[in-house]
């Protein structure tokens, strides 16, 4: 696997996985004009996996960069075919990345309280549960689900590494 910052060509690709079926109700989907508008936007980077063949396998949207406190959020995340390990080797290198690139001390992110399968990728890559945001996201059908809060702060990271 490999990872790079993602360019306009892989916007097709990007939007081909956020899209996959039943992903609206777990990883949320943004339209064409915001992914041409925020992908050379400073504050966001845009990241992908790459797989052995060298198309996208999955992406990660990384927002806030420039936060003054050095909390960076996780906008998006997912992989093409869950279940294979990628999410989490995938994650990993967007976590080394972030806290390699940036000023970043606290890098979090949001899921819905349901999405089992993020929980455990997250859990497994050393994010730890800091709360719930009570119904804050509201799905395609109008319904509202809480999101659970998670975080891994750059020391932990820093230890998990020296492992």
């Amino acid at each position: 696997m490999g990872l790079r910052v993602a360019t306009a060509a892989d916007l097709e690709a990007i939007m081909a996985i956020e899209r996959r079926p039943g992903y609206e109700h777990l990883v949320g989907r943004s339209s064409a004009d915001f992914h041409a508008r925020v992908i050379d936007d400073p504050d966001h980077a845009y990241l992908v996996g790459l797989l052995d063949d060298g198309t996208v396998g999955g992406f990660g949207i990384v927002r806030d960069l420039t936060n003054a406190q050095g909390n960076t959020l996780l906008k998006r995340f997912a992989v093409a075919a869950p279940g294979k390990g990628f999410g989490k080797r995938l994650l990993g290198e967007i976590t080394d990345w972030v806290f390699t690139n940036t000023r970043t001390h606290r890098f979090w992110l949001d899921h819905i309280i349901t999405n089992d399968r993020a929980r455990h990728v997250y859990e497994a890559s050393g994010f730890r549960r800091e709360g719930i945001f009570r119904q804050a996201y509201v799905l395609p059908d109008e319904t509202r689900v809480d999101l659970a809060v998670m975080s891994i702060l750059k020391p932990e990271w820093q230890a998990a590494r020296q492992k």
